[in-house]
């Protein structure tokens, strides 16, 4: 598999052309966030958690974004039918498993999810990843209490017992399809202090589906483009702070260049 940085660039490139369109339901929290970044990125967002239309917003989106941030049965029904919807047309689905460690009611309706369709991806911070791959963690929301030992093991393991690719951000992002696991050590602190930055990056990952028949490598390419766009973000609101920095971060994709992804980009192979 090709993770260079001009295949990296291919894909994003090919995303600008292209405008995808990605459906998200997802959280009410970072709904304006999530949609201003995929179309500040160059896709196509749609944002809806209507029961009554989402079977026919399914069919006309490139991927399906399921986040699981703001939890009601009405969405619940929603995520159940649009992940049944996108598995009979073999749509992309990305899966945002939002603090599936804290509460039962999250935990069932990740299991249902699952159990409906196996998502493409699943991207969670470190504590939601452990806690969906059934080991000890805490995740008291969207944020989460420091960063896992050996979290590069604990994708691998998940990944192969899901079947999708998975994704675990922190202060290094691994990423494994169940065979290989994938480190990078890129973006910036102030990440973690912008409410949506992850479930942002699960939008993201949606988006780069519809440019590649690879999974694997979309999620790459996706995790690296989210993670430079916040270290550009940062280089110019260092002395501003979060709120400045989120403004930075949408401005940051519009500045992406080959030659910055091959001069920055942190990846290695576990």
């Amino acid at each position: 598999m090709d993770i260079a940085a001009d295949r990296i660039w291919t894909d994003f490139r090919t995303l600008r052309e292209t405008t995808p369109l990605v459906l998200s339901l997802t959280n009410s929290v970072v709904r304006e966030f999530t949609a201003n970044a995929v179309l500040a990125l160059g896709a196509s967002p749609i944002m809806s958690d209507a029961f009554e239309e989402i079977a026919e917003l399914v069919g006309i989106a490139g991927a399906l974004n399921l986040n699981i941030g703001t939890p009601t049965p009405r969405s619940a029904e929603a995520m159940a039918l649009a992940a049944a919807t996108a598995k009979a047309k073999g749509i992309p689905i990305a899966l945002d498993p939002v603090a599936v460690g804290a509460t039962q009611m999250r935990r069932k309706l990740v299991d249902r999810l699952l159990s409906i369709a196996t998502p493409t991806v699943i991207r969670g911070n470190q504590a939601e990843i452990a806690a969906l791959a059934g080991l000890a963690s805490v995740a008291r929301g969207v944020d989460a209490v420091g960063n896992l030992d050996q979290a590069h093991a604990v994708v691998h393991q998940l990944a192969k017992q899901t079947g999708a690719i998975v994704v675990a951000s922190g202060a290094t992002d691994y990423v494994s399809d169940g065979n290989t696991v994938i480190a990078i050590e890129n973006g910036h602190p102030l990440m973690a202090r912008t409410t949506g930055s992850g479930c942002v990056a699960t939008a993201v990952i949606a988006a780069f589906l519809t440019v590649s028949s690879h999974p694997f490598s979309a999620a790459i390419s996706a995790m690296i483009v989210m993670d430079l766009a916040g270290e550009l973000a940062a280089d110019h609101s260092r002395t501003e702070g979060p709120g400045s920095f989120r403004v930075r971060f949408l401005d940051a994709f519009d500045k992406l260049e080959p030659e910055l992804i091959e001069q920055r980009m942190k990846l290695n192979k576990l």
